[in-house]
């Protein structure tokens, strides 16, 4: 039956008509995880090098690091793995049980692509400290890996399906990464000191692997029940009916008459439809951008990397859906151009969406100003900068969109509709503050660099209603060819 399950899924991707364009994509994705696999491979054995030249106890200090590892994992398959999925429906009318199709589904990521990961980093480690190894604590040491990787798996599957449903689940995750980076940074617990002595009584006795065994199957036997038991449900995957009908209650925008009804009306969108809510959920993750880089003193010296830094995270928003603006609504952009609306308070609408989104953005990064007043500076210029310049420059460049995109397919992977003028306009966006910045920064005048940018981005502001005029008469130019080309559903 499993065979025939198999054959059945790859027969229907072999006869898609776009199964020209999904494997072009898979083969450019393939090649790009070779590359990075390489770079693992490489990594990974100038650490196990490093490892055995300092001497001591090696395999303690690389047992240390373990618990750091599958947190980076299950943050990884979280924001990168897509949910196993199948056409259940026709099976649905067979005499094939329920469990069958439920075990066959829960069965498939056992052979995703990332399952590797843990075995190219350790194996390399392992190579060069082979000599303060015996074979059996290899052994070991690689079984401790696979299972506690088919935890993590099984666990972040979990998490993403309970999280379609009740979308609290995904933040209570997200402070939980954030609480163990806590923990971690004001050393409140000693994770390193619990993680090597995890692991270490795993391999010095064996029958201890059955505990995260026993943890695996428990994980499995969870993704089972929440399956089975709305297999065939269709509110599941649409989530619960009071998380969407909140927003209908927020009346605060319909105060600013059409312009307030449209805002409304995308705000919708996003969370209705899976594409955007997923990226809308991994918004906040952006604000932690920063705990990567502020705090080390040398960083906080380079005033340039500093408003790299800040762009990205006070305009996290806008990146993410600017750009594609206009593509969200291809579904009903017919509509739009038939309907007696105001093109200008439409894109009225957009526009007050990205500067409120950086305002919250703002707001999520505040507490970074624990490390220096000089960030607080930094982020507020790069924040006017964003609200006055780089909304507008997403907007014109918006106008280009002529591809449909698909609001119900996953956000991670997901490369439908999107090409690559959208992330080649990345570059000047985020490089333009930097290339005016960068005379004053080798004068070592950094606060005249900062002052200019924060003044041309306060003159945006100051006439944005121009701008925003200018936007829409490009809009009105290239409005059919957008409509024509969202029309192609591929």
């Amino acid at each position: 039956m499993n065979f025939n399950l198999i054959s059945h899924q790859h027969k229907a991707a072999m006869r898609s008509p776009i199964f020209g364009k999904s494997m072009g994509i898979k083969l450019l994705m393939g090649f790009i995880f070779f590359i990075i696999s390489l770079e693992l491979l490489g990594f990974a054995f100038y650490v196990g090098t490093a490892l055995a030249k300092k001497g001591g106890d090696p395999l303690n200090e690389l047992l240390s690091y373990f618990m750091y590892f599958f947190a980076a994992m299950l943050i990884l398959r979280s924001l990168l793995q897509k949910l196993p999925t199948m056409a259940a429906m026709p099976y649905l009318l067979l005499p094939i049980k329920k469990s069958r199709l439920v075990n066959f589904i829960l069965t498939k990521p056992l052979y995703n692509i990332l399952n590797i990961i843990p075995i190219i980093i350790i194996v390399p480690i392992l190579i060069p400290l082979s000599a303060y190894l015996t074979s059996g604590q290899v052994v070991l040491i690689l079984a401790s890996i696979v299972i506690c990787d088919l935890l993590v798996n099984y666990l972040a599957i979990y998490i993403k399906r309970v999280q379609i449903k009740y979308e609290i689940v995904f933040y209570i995750f997200l402070l939980s990464i954030v609480l163990f980076g806590f923990i971690d940074h004001f050393n409140l617990i000693d994770i390193k000191s619990y993680s090597a002595s995890i692991f270490q009584s795993m391999i010095q006795q064996p029958l201890l692997l059955l505990v995260p065994a026993a943890m695996f199957l428990g994980a499995y036997f969870l993704n089972y029940r929440l399956l089975f038991g709305n297999f065939s449900l269709e509110e599941f995957s649409k989530g619960t009916g009071s998380a969407k009908g909140s927003l209908s209650k927020l009346t605060y925008f319909e105060r600013f008459g059409k312009i307030g009804e449209f805002m409304m009306l995308e705000m919708k969108m996003f969370v209705r439809n899976k594409r955007s809510r997923t990226q809308l959920m991994m918004l906040p993750l952006v604000a932690l951008y920063g705990l990567m880089f502020y705090p080390k003193p040398d960083m906080l010296e380079s005033t340039g990397f500093l408003i790299f830094v800040g762009l990205f995270m006070t305009g996290g928003f806008m990146m993410a859906f600017g750009l594609y603006f206009f593509a969200w609504e291809s579904g009903h952009f017919d509509l739009i151009l038939t309907s007696n609306t105001s093109y200008l308070n439409f894109l009225k609408s957009k526009y007050n969406l990205m500067v409120l989104s950086s305002l919250f953005m703002y707001l999520l990064i505040l507490p970074y100003t624990y490390y220096g007043s000089y960030i607080l500076l930094v982020n507020t210029v790069t924040l006017i900068f964003n609200i006055g310049v780089n909304t507008f420059v997403l907007l014109y460049f918006a106008c280009n969109n002529r591809k449909f995109m698909n609001l119900s397919g996953g956000a991670a992977f997901n490369y439908q509709g999107v090409s690559a003028q959208h992330f080649f306009l990345m570059f000047p966006i985020l490089l333009f503050p930097l290339i005016i910045y960068a005379p004053f920064g080798i004068a070592d005048l950094p606060i005249v660099g900062l002052v200019l940018i924060g003044t041309i981005g306060l003159l945006g502001i100051i006439f944005h209603e121009k701008l925003l005029i200018a936007v829409t008469k490009r809009f009105i130019d290239k409005k059919y060819k957008m409509a024509e080309g969202f029309r192609i559903k591929s």
